[in-house]
């Protein structure tokens, strides 16, 4: 006998693929679901890695900011010694070329020259004093200017005076000094 199939096995069929496809949809969208959820987070990582690393780079700039400005201090603080050091040493350099030069000019002051003071200026030495005549004055600016010491004496100022009711000649005398570092240093 023959059997005859009733079923509505089309409608059957129709649902069956429906379902698939449905199943199928639901699959790709939980799987595209997923792809996009793994690449939010992927992404979001990677984001919060580099707002670690730049928080990381701000930090050591900030650091380095930091040791670059005690960096600027020391440099300012060694040029301030080595400044210090330089005066020192000039000084040092220059104290027996000082001496030297007032030894010297104590040899070349005459006995009727009396000073009243004395100064040192940027290599320039200036005499304030009195004389009984302006012969004794031309003589000592001529002993001067022969010394190897001293460079050409400039009478700044002379004028008649009496003291103690004598006659004397007050003078201002402006002197440079030829006071090498060879010389300053006492080598000759």
């Amino acid at each position: 006998m023959m059997r005859i199939n009733l079923l509505p096995w089309r409608e059957a069929r129709r649902l069956q693929r429906q379902r698939d496809l449905i199943g199928i949809l639901v699959g790709v969208a939980l799987v595209t679901c997923g792809i996009v959820f793994m690449g939010y987070t992927e992404i979001d990582n990677r984001i919060e890695f580099q707002r670690e690393r730049n928080e990381y780079l701000r930090g050591e700039i900030a650091r380095l900011k930091k040791a670059a400005e005690e960096l600027a201090e020391l440099q300012k603080a060694r040029s301030r010694l080595v400044d210090r050091i330089n005066v020192i040493q000039k000084l040092q350099t220059s104290r027996p070329g000082m001496v030297r030069m007032l030894d010297e000019l104590v040899r070349l002051l005459p006995e009727d020259i009396f000073l009243m003071s004395f100064k040192t200026l940027d290599n320039r030495v200036t005499l304030n004093g009195t004389a009984r005549s302006d012969l004794i004055i031309s003589e000592f600016m001529r002993d001067i200017k022969a010394s190897q010491l001293f460079g050409e004496p400039v009478l700044q100022i002379i004028q008649t005076r009496d003291v103690n009711n004598i006659q004397a000649r007050v003078f201002e005398l402006s002197i440079p000094l030829k006071l090498s570092t060879d010389q300053a240093g006492g080598k000759t």
